[in-house]
């Protein structure tokens, strides 16, 4: 499996291995990389160029934060959880 590429550059922030683009906006940008979940927050945020052939997205800004989101699993109670809950 390829790992998560980010190259930061003076005016732009490049990243690979893109897998979903959830949503973005002048301050936020939510994508998975290797299908793992990432939070990009800054200011004037822009979406400048898109590559399909190897997944990859150039950003514009000023880019302040670049995060794992948590992502909760909603585990199923037992059934003597339940009972005694």
């Amino acid at each position: 499996m390829a790992t998560a590429n980010f190259t930061i550059y003076d005016d732009y922030i490049l990243i690979n291995n893109i897998t979903e683009m959830k949503e973005f906006s002048p301050t936020q940008f939510i994508l998975k990389v290797n299908d793992i979940p990432y939070q990009i927050t800054g200011e004037n945020l822009v979406l400048k160029e898109v590559s399909t052939d190897n997944k990859s997205v150039k950003i514009t800004g000023s880019v302040y934060q670049v995060d794992k989101k948590n992502v909760q699993v909603k585990k199923n109670k037992g059934f003597l959880k339940k009972l005694f809950a």
